[in-house]
């Protein structure tokens, strides 16, 4: 009898295999019971049984788990993982027999622990051999070898079967781009979007997103063009933490195809799951792909239920044609790669070789948007919509989503749709950030910056983190904003966004050296234009109307930027009425009404025109846009009221303006992309001003004041502060009065001196002052 060390320690009712990763019940009626842990959970079992009861930290746990260089919310996943562990065990947080939590400190194994010894019943092979001749021994060792691996082989195919793999929420996927081994090219990017496609229609499955696919074959030193082979798709698994590999193959078979798909363990690159099928002709693989993939999904765990819901053919879904697919894809690389324009051009052939391509048909949508073309897209989306049924149930929905919000604009539909579709698929990045657009454009801004922080962590990427400074800036939660900033710097997340939030942010907390700081590094950076555009923001606020006018002219007055030149005139014609320069306003809509303006500049430039005194102009461009818009949710109760209410404003009809923008309330914290700063707010408050309710208009000015996180960016911020007090002053509250007009003048000590408004600020304030020299 010979005595061999197991490779096992016991715990408590627990076995763990340290070679397999295999977790066994000891107590369990079924002595095969067993579970393949997965290699995070695994390492961190190891880890807590190594140090035998003694505590291992959180950071511990980080650094066998992670390298230095991987982007990953470590926190979230660290408690996914002791979660998981503890779902293994059987343990439970609340009363812990297996795993102890010690706040703030770390983690500790409860049970002893044994090393235990395994004793063979019979002779091992190597005493048999020694008994034999040497021609014996060499035959004998010959057949133990063959006998061995069968065995091996046997058991293996035992243990697939019998313990069938189940994938948790957080388990993501890496997918290898197709093994084509025919001489058909198309194969290449069609197969690829094809099998991509029908693995993302379940929720069960969770695959590794393309972005961080690309960002981690950038730490790997790879190009973004590199074929992701099983062998790079492997270490790509190893890098993101991820669970398993999916590869697939297509070969020539006679006059037919042969397709396979493979799960491969991570570590090992051992074959999890199989799934094979032949193909009779070239216009069946699409349909036999999508087929062939459900059958793998069900052999990694998911539910018979999910399987029969989640399962729109592949061909209905996508399309049938293998070319339309191809040029789609095409489409999608020339996009990633900045040639929008090249994109639009491969999307529009792929929906003229398949014109029921629905998917195409929304690709143009966005891609048309990101051009500015919202006719086109919006057209694009609309023949995508009318086309849904076709489309997997999570495209459908996102298709809605699009459609209610950016075609039509009913926001609350798009709400709904987003509430729907995060039932299904909680973790969707995209649809947290329809959701934060969702509470944005409803006046919800606290909402939306809990959901864009949300989706931030689970995508830590500039555009993200940029999107989530932002929207936790409009809800004027300044010291999170700074944060992120934080956050965003050590992840060495950087883009235009995340460099205005950081002034913008600046300048709100009255961090003036900084200010000043950011904008000299800026001056002469690759975002120079965006931020000689932030300094006459600014300087707006100050008072500083002609510097404002200098920076403008020079980011897009000598450039072809037209887009944005547009935008300045509209948004300086605005500004400059507000302020009383009721000429210069003028100025600027004249030269942007000769312009082709798009729907948000036209608002702006509607609401100009009221508040300058061009109410029959601003009437027109009123209505022209409540017509287009029926279904707008912002349009009918933000926009449209608050250009109304500014042209009776005009019309000496104060109360006429507060009755239209009695529905305007639930919006007025709302981000509308045409103006937003709380105008509905303001308007009302100048409209009780003309009422003589001072009380009314100063609860409505200070709406601005308590949310800087709007207000921060246009004039009517600081004005509010001057309207506040001329509502005090009518309240008969002069000491409130002139408190409220030196915070304004200290804002505007460095003023143009000739805007109106500011010399009857000083004005006013003189008075209020010679008030309170005769009642004291």
């Amino acid at each position: 009898m010979y005595t061999i060390s197991s490779g096992r320690i016991l715990f408590g009712a627990f076995e763990l295999d340290l070679s397999t990763g295999e977790l066994r019940s000891i107590e369990a009626p079924d002595p095969d019971n067993k579970v393949v842990l997965r290699e995070q959970v695994f390492q961190v079992l190891r880890l807590l049984l190594e140090r035998e009861g003694k505590i291992v930290t959180r950071e511990e746990i980080k650094s066998r788990l992670w390298s230095d260089d991987t982007i990953v919310d470590f926190d979230h996943s660290i408690n996914a993982t002791i979660k998981t562990l503890r779902r293994a065990l059987g343990d439970s947080a609340d009363n812990p027999r297996y795993i102890e939590t010690l706040a703030r400190r770390g983690y500790r194994l409860m049970p002893a622990i044994e090393y235990p010894e395994a004793v063979p019943e019979t002779a091992p092979v190597e005493v048999i051999a020694k008994a034999l001749p040497p021609r014996g021994r060499r035959r004998w060792a010959w057949v133990t070898g063959v006998l061995i691996a069968i065995g091996a082989l046997g058991v293996w195919r035992y243990e697939v079967y019998r313990h069938p793999i189940t994938l948790a929420p957080t388990d993501t996927i890496v997918l290898a781009d197709i093994d084509n081994r025919t001489n058909d090219p198309v194969f290449d990017d069609a197969l690829n979007t094809a099998l991509r496609y029908e693995m993302e229609q379940t929720p069960y499955l969770n695959l590794l997103g393309l972005d961080k696919t690309y960002a981690t074959l950038g730490q790997l030193q790879l190009a973004q063009t590199t074929k992701i082979t099983p062998e790079i798709a492997r270490e790509i698994c190893a890098k993101t933490n991820s669970s398993m590999v999916i590869s697939d193959s297509i070969a020539d078979a006679g006059n037919r195809y042969h397709l396979e798909m493979r799960a491969l363990d991570c570590g090992s690159g051992a074959t999890l799951a199989v799934e094979q099928q032949d193909i009779n002709s070239r216009n069946e693989v699409v349909h036999e792909l999508g087929v062939t993939a459900v059958r793998l999904r069900k052999k990694l765990g998911e539910p018979s239920d999910s399987l029969v819901r989640f399962n729109q053919p592949l061909e209905k879904a996508l399309s049938a044609s293998l070319d339309a697919l191809q040029a789609a894809t095409q489409g999608a690389k020339f996009y990633l790669a900045g040639d929008a324009e090249g994109a639009l051009k491969l999307d529009r052939q792929a929906v003229e070789l398949d014109p029921k391509f629905a998917l195409g048909y929304w690709r143009m949508g966005a891609i048309c948007l990101f051009l500015g073309n919202t006719e086109l897209s919006a057209a694009s989306y609309t023949r995508a919509y009318q086309l849904r049924d076709r489309l997997t149930e999570k495209d459908r929905l996102n298709n809605e989503i699009d459609y209610y919000g950016r075609v039509i604009g009913d926001w609350e539909k798009e709400y709904s749709s987003v509430l729907r579709f995060l039932e299904i698929f909680p973790r969707d990045v995209l649809a947290h950030a329809n959701l934060r657009a969702a509470f944005m454009y409803l006046g919800q801004p606290d909402r939306a910056a809990d959901e864009a922080a949300e989706t931030a962590r689970l995508r830590p990427s500039p555009y993200y983190f940029g999107s989530a400074i932002q929207s936790i800036r409009f809800a004027s939660r300044f010291s999170e904003a700074k944060s992120w900033l934080a956050k965003a710097d050590a992840l060495k997340l950087d883009n235009s966004l995340i460099r205005r939030e950081r002034l913008i942010v600046a300048f709100a907390t009255g961090d003036r050296d900084n200010v000043e700081k950011i904008l000299k590094q800026e001056e002469q950076g690759r975002y120079r234009e965006d931020f000689l555009d932030e300094h006459s923001s600014i300087d707006i606020q100050q008072g500083r109307f002609l510097f404002a006018e200098r920076r403008r002219l020079e980011a897009f007055g000598q450039t072809p930027k037209a887009k944005n030149a547009d935008s300045w005139m509209v948004l300086s014609a605005l500004e400059d009425a507000e302020v009383g320069m009721d000429a210069q306003a003028r100025h600027y809509e004249s030269k942007a009404a000769a312009s082709p303006l798009d729907r948000n500049k036209k608002i702006v430039l509607a609401l100009a025109l009221a508040r300058s005194g061009r109410t029959a102009e601003a009437g027109g461009l009123a209505d022209q846009i409540s017509a287009a818009r029926p279904e707008d949710t912002l349009v009918q109760h933000y926009l449209i009221p608050t250009i109304r209410a500014a042209i009776k404003l005009q019309q000496h009809d104060p109360a006429a303006a507060i009755d239209l923008l009695s529905g305007t309330a639930k919006y007025d914290l709302a981000f509308t992309g045409s103006f937003e700063s709380v105008y509905p707010a303001y308007i009302r408050g100048l409209a009780y001003l003309g009422l003589g309710d001072g009380q009314s208009a100063a609860a409505q000015f200070q709406k601005l004041i308590d949310n800087p996180g709007f207000s921060v960016r246009h004039v009517i911020g600081p004005l509010a502060r001057l309207q506040r007090g001329r509502a005090q002053k009518m309240m008969g509250d002069n000491a409130a009065a002139r408190k409220s007009y030196e915070e304004f003048l200290n804002i505007w000590k460095d003023a143009d001196p000739d805007i109106p408004i500011y010399r009857q600020a000083i004005a006013e304030y003189a008075q209020l002052k010679n008030i309170g020299i005769h009642t004291r």
